[in-house]
């Protein structure tokens, strides 16, 4: 497959990997909306989590080998100094493990080989995905505590180029640890550094960006930058957005049926998800939580409106879900009746869902649920009275017992989350939690139970206080600062653990018992595993006996092909040979007894598999056909006939959706891969081939649909207008 003419924009918004898949992200579709709203058109969205398998947090551990309690502040701040060490030095990114890699990784229980191949793939995925994006100027990345590491790690190979791009990162890591932030623009890996909400902010750096013809020499509100005159830090602040002033999401660029879905429930796993805000900020100020600190003030915006949105949503991208990731949904109680009675009065008509604190009467349970709430996250977080007053949430037990009920009586999914650990909780308080917890869900088998453990974060209120509840934080270790003692001035004063009243053994054993609750996996999947390896098929069967087979490339793409049952059993003896030579170690995909078998495979797809280079380009989803757009297959794409049956099968492999077709339009996939086609051009095509059977245009509608085929151009008699903005800018507050 030819990926020529496949472009992306120079300038780009993008997400690394690790962090979950759960949903479409709503933070890039936001920027994106804010941007075309000012007259902006000059970016693409690439969410690389796509291209990988999925690992939630393989870096790092927030519960150590004896329970120690770590802070993410910068939470494998070891393993960030050693990758910019080998940056300035000039060296391979991730070198050989060292002795100080193999300590870090025993002190979190990690397993040290399986970390190094891991972000040695890594690295090698962002060399691949970077060399197919040649023209890149402007990249703005998305940073949570869990892809610091990766982020910095891609921004490094972009700074590598002979004409860098400009790096601006955002997010919440970035936003509440100020030395994340400074590690990488004293390294000189971020150009600018956004903190809290980013529409603004990011139109505004790229306006001056534009201005100054690639570099950003004034202070932008809303961000931190280096000082040139001081070499200092510079933080200029912000006003926070009005809800009335944030346009409509764009999702327009994502891919945006290839992602996971929010609901626990299998029977709502085939709807359209998309996310939405209704509100933004917290009306609670929870010691432990930093979500709020991070959108400042609590904002709502009008009702009317957001319905309306919410009806473009559905038409524009035939939404059929909404997953709200609003703080607290329920934070203005007649906020949340006043959109339920809306919903239903224009007849919205979509399931939705949200996270929200316990506070809940039946009466209001029922509305929401005959408005479409079918699936609640309820922050529990503790059935003890002591605790919860410790935790500032301004609950009870009794409010906490009453709202599960409220929810739970409707039919809705609750997820109730706990917090194990937490310094004013006890062993006592929390087997009391655990005990009442019990005796609801044998009453509701739809009440589920997600823990987390207690974690120190710099955004909380609980940092600023460690004293006040008999905390104790410890540095990291001298040695681990001396990998690279220019940051020391930084890294000094980053905190790497804190000891302290029910840390150690009795946060571990309430984690544990909370585990016991729910799923096997807490509630943010601390410690999920990526769930291929590099060494065998993972086979997920999508038609009769055939299977899609994937597996871990060492460049860490997931890697798929159609497997008939033949191949199957190949493949398997071929296993039983590598075990009995004693090479069943090595990579499948680089493995000499499967070589041929992989050449035969491969050739037996009409879009075959990508075993090298992942297919970097943009993939847009557009509610209709258009002539004016140029139409590709998915990058997640393969597609086989199996001649004994004369289908044709299209499967995206990240998703494993299988659309099964007539063999006869397998003319029709092969000439969308690896080039975008306008209509006249299948037309044309068609045409050639004396294909009588014009179903074909209702096949590409319905493959479209399902985002297989994608947009990756558009059509147009004259060239694009350079961005001028269309909102006067925001007054701001003075700097600091």
């Amino acid at each position: 497959m030819s990926d020529r003419n496949l472009r992306l924009k120079p300038n780009l918004l993008c997400i690394v990997p690790p962090y979950p898949l759960t949903s479409v992200p709503l933070g890039p579709a936001a920027l994106l909306g804010y941007l075309k709203a000012n007259g902006c058109h000059d970016f693409d969205f690439l969410d690389l989590r796509l291209w990988v398998p999925y690992s939630f947090a393989p870096t790092h551990q927030q519960v150590g080998a004896f329970g120690e309690t770590f802070v993410l502040d910068v939470p494998e701040l070891p393993l960030v100094l050693q990758m910019l060490r080998n940056f300035e030095e000039g060296k391979p990114l991730i070198g050989p493990p060292t002795e100080l890699f193999e300590r870090y990784c025993a002190e979190r229980v990690i397993n040290s080989v399986y970390l190094h191949n891991y972000l040695t793939m890594l690295d090698r995925f962002f060399e691949r995905v970077f060399s197919q994006v040649q023209d890149l100027r402007f990249i703005g990345f998305s940073c949570w505590t869990t892809n610091f590491l990766a982020t910095m790690l891609a921004a490094a190979h972009l700074k590598r180029r002979k004409s860098p791009p400009f790096i601006v990162v955002g997010g919440p890591q970035v936003t509440e640890s100020i030395h994340c932030g400074q590690l990488g623009l004293a390294s000189g890996l971020f150009d600018a550094v956004a903190q809290s909400e980013g529409e603004e902010t990011l139109l505004c750096l790229y306006e001056e960006f534009c201005q100054g013809n690639g570099e950003v020499t004034k202070p932008v509100p809303g961000t931190m930058q280096r000082d040139p005159e001081t070499n200092g830090f510079r933080i200029t602040e912000r006003k926070p957005l009005r809800m009335k002033e944030l346009p409509l999401p764009s999702f327009d660029e994502m891919s945006i049926l290839s992602y996971g879905r929010p609901y626990d429930d299998p029977k709502y796993n085939n709807l359209r998800i998309l996310p939405f805000q209704l509100s933004r900020g917290c009306t609670d100020k929870c010691s432990f939580c930093s979500e709020w600190v991070f959108w400042r003030t609590y904002r709502v915006g009008p009702t009317d409106r957001a319905v309306e949105q919410l009806k473009e949503l559905k038409s524009k991208y035939n939404a059929d879900g909404i997953w709200f990731s609003d703080s607290l949904l329920n934070g203005k109680m007649s906020r949340l009746v006043e959109f339920a009675e809306t919903a239903k009065k224009q007849k919205l008509d979509v399931l939705w869902g949200g996270y929200m604190r316990a506070d809940m009467t039946p009466d209001t349970a029922s509305l929401i649920f005959e408005a479409g709430c079918r699936n609640v996250f309820l922050g529990i977080e503790s059935m003890s009275d002591e605790t919860l007053e410790v935790m500032r949430k301004r609950r009870a037990e009794a409010h906490n017992i009453n709202a599960l009920r409220s929810f739970l009586q409707t039919g809705m999914v609750v997820q109730a989350g706990l917090i194990a650990g937490f310094p004013g909780d006890t062993r006592h308080r929390f087997l009391h939690t655990a005990r009442v917890l019990q005796e609801i869900q044998q009453e509701f088998v739809n009440l589920n139970v997600n823990t987390e453990p207690f974690a120190v974060m710099p955004g909380q209120p609980i940092f600023q206080e460690l004293g006040k509840y008999d905390l104790h934080p410890r540095g990291w270790a001298q040695d681990y600062l001396d990998i690279a003692p220019k940051y020391r001035f930084i890294t000094n004063d980053v905190y790497c653990s804190v000891d302290g009243p029910n840390q150690g053994i009795d946060r571990l054993g309430e984690f544990r018992i909370g585990l016991s609750l729910g799923d096997a996996v807490a509630g943010l999947n601390y410690g999920r595993k990526e769930p291929l390896g590099p060494l065998r098929f993972q086979l997920d069967y999508v038609y009769q006996d055939v299977a899609l087979g994937t597996i871990k490339s060492t460049a860490a793409m997931t890697y798929g092909a159609i497997l008939t049952k033949a191949e199957q059993a190949e493949f398997d003896q071929g296993h039983m040979l590598s075990t009995f030579q004693g090479q069943s170690s090595i990579p499948m995909l680089e493995h000499p007894v499967f070589t041929d078998m992989l050449g035969r495979l491969e050739a037996a797809h009409v879009v075959p598999p990508r075993r090298t280079h992942p297919g970097i380009y943009a993939n847009s989803y557009e509610g209709s056909l258009s002539e004016n757009a140029g139409l590709t297959l998915s990058p997640f794409v393969i597609a086989r006939v199996l001649e004994a049956g004369g289908v044709l099968l299209v499967v995206n492999f990240i998703s494993s959706k299988c659309t099964v077709l007539p063999a006869s339009i397998a003319w029709l996939v092969e000439f969308l891969a690896g080039t975008p086609r306008y209509l006249d051009e299948i037309r044309a095509r068609a045409k050639d081939l004396d294909v009588q059977d014009d179903g074909w245009m209702k096949t590409l509608d319905d493959l479209r649909e399902r985002g297989l085929v994608v947009v990756n151009d558009h059509r147009t008699d004259s060239p694009a207008a350079p961005f001028r903005r269309r909102i006067s800018l925001q007054v701001i507050q003075s700097t600091s």
